[in-house]
């Protein structure tokens, strides 16, 4: 049965359980929504400070699965279609079956009729109920509202267990415009395609809720803590396990994770394999013959890693001036150590630079000998050596001579090297010094 709506004095909202009704306003009370009351508005007779009574009925009086409300339209129902006219009385409630109506109204109205409000006990009913306490915590993810990790989550609310941000989030408004009207003759076509949008809608909504279970089931709301299990697979498979992620949702959490725990445990099996196999190369048959290699292998090391006064020695055999450098040098220290501390300690020498390779640059088979010669030990490559002898020859038959200043800032490079090919083209006869 349809009974008449109320509706909201103040707003005009159909007032909806769980509502207020205040006890101050006579003669009969005032019912208002629960937005006019939490705002505390006035109207009328009515004032903020009067006493009320919420009225809920979702409380059960005789059996579990039937709530006050049931009760209730079940009378007026009853009463309205008279007893024994299950199928109607049925398809008002809407909410129970034929079956079910007739054996609770036969059980508790006609066969063990009981007084219309039993006492209900006190200790199974909690008119304030304990919230749900909020904490912030890393685990579950739970961060300070406009942080970064709070940003990094992509609007995921701990409180609601849900996005704030829906992924298709105006999906909705495909629907606003949508009317169905039973009473006018629509066209076929015009009714299939609003049948087609729900269809849409509705598969929107599926893949809304399988996005969702994704992220859930998998952990990817809080990144933070997968990026720290994943940081023990940075020396092994820590190039594939970002391409595998998107596979995650063919198998199960678990199953995945075995997954990637197999290939890790496969990638640290072939390492050490690898390393065995070396091993095996250098003659090693027992673990405890290779303890005592990498002992050794470890001094080793530490040993060469310390200068050595031979070493010295051999890196400026071959430059005679250096060498004779580098003796004093030593000469000078042993000095000092035995107390002679007014003679003056030569500067270390330099180390002359290796000859530059140039075989296969851009230019070299345009060179002959001796300008390879040069290049190489000028450090020049073909193509910038072709370019400089360009400008100095050209500016040279210009003047009909050139000098070692002139030729420095015409090509602007490091002057010893200016100087070893200003007297290279000299000797070539390429350049006159002074004019003819």
């Amino acid at each position: 049965m349809d009974k008449e709506t109320e509706s909201c004095p103040n707003c005009g909202v159909n007032l909806n359980e769980p509502y207020i009704l205040c006890k101050g306003c006579k003669p009969a009370g005032v019912k208002i929504c629960l937005h006019c009351f939490s705002k505390g508005v006035e109207f009328n007779n009515h004032e903020s400070d009067h006493p009320y009574s919420v009225i809920k009925r979702d409380f059960p009086l005789f059996d579990s699965n039937w709530t006050a409300m049931d009760e209730e339209s079940l009378l007026d129902v009853m009463a309205e279609c008279g007893f024994g006219n299950w199928s109607d009385v049925a398809q008002q409630i809407h909410t129970k079956s034929k079956w079910e109506c007739e054996m609770h109204y036969n059980k508790y109205y006609i066969q063990n009729p009981e007084p219309p409000l039993p006492e209900l006990p006190g200790t199974e009913l909690q008119v304030f109920p304990q919230p749900v306490m909020y904490k912030l915590s890393d685990d579950p993810p739970r961060y300070a509202d406009c942080s970064l990790m709070y940003q990094e989550m992509g609007g995921y609310m701990a409180g609601r267990g849900d996005f704030n941000t829906e992924y298709d989030n105006f999906s909705e408004l495909d629907l606003k415009t949508l009317e169905f009207d039973d009473s006018s003759e629509e066209d076929e076509i015009e009714n299939q395609l609003k049948h087609t949008v729900l269809d849409i809608y509705r598969n929107r909504l599926k893949e809304r809720q399988r996005r969702k279970q994704i992220v859930r089931i998998y952990g990817l709301i809080n990144m933070r803590k997968l990026s720290l299990c994943n940081r023990r697979f940075h020396n092994t498979i820590k190039d594939i396990i970002d391409s595998l992620r998107v596979f995650a949702r063919l198998v199960s959490p678990f199953d995945f994770d075995k997954f990637i725990e197999g290939l890790h445990y496969e990638y640290e099996l072939k390492n050490e394999i690898k390393k065995l196999k070396e091993f095996r190369e250098d003659g090693l048959t027992s673990m405890r013959q290779l303890k005592v290699y990498k002992n050794l292998k470890n001094r080793r090391r530490e040993f060469k890693s310390k200068g050595r006064l031979l070493d010295e020695i051999l890196v400026h055999v071959n430059n005679e001036t250096a060498c004779q450098s580098w003796l004093q040098r030593q000469v000078v220290l042993e000095n000092i150590s035995k107390g002679v501390t007014n003679i003056p300690l030569p500067n270390a020498p330099r180390r002359s630079a290796q000859p530059l390779e140039i075989v296969g640059l851009p230019g070299h088979e345009k060179l002959n000998s001796d300008e390879r010669e040069i290049c190489a030990t000028a450090r020049l490559v073909p193509e910038a050596y072709l370019e400089f002898k360009s400008i100095l020859v050209s500016e040279c038959k210009k003047q009909g001579c050139l000098k070692l200043g002139q030729a420095r800032n015409l090509i602007k490079i490091d002057v010893n090297k200016t100087r070893k090919l200003f007297d290279f083209l000299v000797s070539q006869g390429l350049l006159n010094k002074e004019p003819l």
